[in-house]
């Protein structure tokens, strides 16, 4: 697969982890599966648009056991709950706010919106797994207020209630975009909080972040040299899944 070279990279931190949601993901490192379980949602939906973690994310853990032969189950606080399902890889799309999405505007067909997450191993190490975990690359970016309604359903964002007309929607280019079938491993904890390794982050020429901090922010950082950062990904050869789940 020959991914398209971007102009612009934008790196961002989705998925469940102890400050949204009081848990993370789980993965198994010596494979690189994981499940990715997007962040608890307060807000209501359209209706008939809800996503729930018991319906969508209880399935998929119980797969995720099977295949794994041990077992991971949905904890108590996600149960009946909400889920934002954003990134949706369902639907090659991603959402936003105008504050914390605003670098996407000035994006172009072809730049790459690139996501990590926060996991945890099923064999009971300690510390976390930080890792990349999809890519969307860029096929169209609206705002909310320019989605006709029979596109509500495709992203977290136009699926509530109360939209916000100034909200960005992603969407990415199908063949080229999905979450990664395995994740890769891209961080370590150093100087006192997880960030990107070292030789990654020379390897990816650098990051518009102090020494590789990935955290969650609202000002996710970008590539500072996009294309060595694409070769360097497309030299992992990624295997990209449009679906959400296995």
């Amino acid at each position: 697969m020959n991914l398209p070279i971007p102009e612009k990279v934008i790196l961002i931190r989705v998925a469940v982890d102890q400050a949204y949601g009081n848990w993370n993901g789980p993965c198994n490192p010596e494979t690189g599966d994981f499940v990715y379980v997007p962040i608890p949602q307060n807000k209501p939906n359209v209706r008939g648009m809800e996503k729930l973690y018991d319906n969508v994310i209880a399935p998929a853990l119980a797969y995720f056991s099977g295949r794994n032969r041990l077992e991971v189950v949905l904890p108590q606080q996600l149960h009946c709950q909400r889920m934002h399902l954003d990134p949706d890889f369902d639907h090659l799309s991603y959402g936003d706010t105008a504050v914390r999405g605003k670098k996407l505007l000035s994006f172009n067909e072809n730049d790459w919106v690139v996501f990590y997450s926060s996991l945890r191993s099923v064999h009971g190490e300690p510390g976390l797994i930080y890792a990349l975990t999809g890519l969307l690359v860029v096929d169209s970016i609206r705002q909310v207020a320019d989605i006709p309604e029979t596109e509500f359903d495709l992203n977290a964002h136009t699926r509530l209630l109360e939209r916000s007309d100034t909200d960005i929607v992603v969407r990415g280019k199908s063949g080229v975009s999905g979450r990664f079938s395995r994740y890769m491993d891209i961080g370590e904890f150093r100087n006192r909080s997880y960030r990107v390794r070292l030789d990654i982050l020379e390897e990816w020429g650098g990051l518009t972040v102090n020494d590789g901090w990935i955290q969650r922010s609202a000002n996710p950082p970008l590539f500072l040299a996009p294309k060595k950062f694409a070769h360097w990904l497309q030299a992992r050869m990624p295997v990209l899944k449009h679906s959400n789940h296995e």
